[in-house]
């Protein structure tokens, strides 16, 4: 039987402070996590969304032949929790992503992760730069 479970993220640590752990809902219980690659016999990944901080360790599921699964849109979480009066909280998010069709979501390949992980960086340095010559030009 392959075990599946539903990852409620949050972006709330830059510049590699300590960030906030991830709410996962194995369709039983709900726990929190440090890291993606410190779930155990896991076959499918539910997420709902995709932080720069996490590239890697979804890159590193993917290698382990884990099936990811990234939320196409996220005003469906909205939607859900208007429609069962439930209020903002990772904890519920979590729940409500098992609630969510296999549809509303979009399977991530190894090969999107990979440019993901190597060109975020790149991307960066250059709005950076970008930023500072025009600032300089000022």
């Amino acid at each position: 039987m392959s075990k599946t479970v539903y990852i409620d993220t949050s972006r709330t640590a830059t510049n590699d402070k300590k960030r906030k752990p991830l709410v996962v809902f194995d369709g039983e219980r709900v726990f929190e996590v440090n890291k993606l690659t410190k779930l155990k016999d896991v076959d499918e990944v539910f997420i709902d969304t995709l932080f720069q901080e996490i590239y890697e360790e979804v890159l590193e599921l993917l290698k382990k032949s884990v099936r990811v699964y990234l939320l196409k849109d996220v005003s469906i979480l909205k939607r859900l929790r208007m429609e069962n009066n439930l209020k903002k909280s990772d904890e519920n998010d979590a729940i409500l992503l098992s609630k969510v069709s296999k549809d509303g979501f979009r399977a991530l390949t190894i090969q999107e992760m990979v440019k993901r992980v190597e060109l975020k960086p790149l991307i960066n340095k250059y709005e950076l730069l970008s930023k500072r010559i025009k600032t300089l030009k000022l």
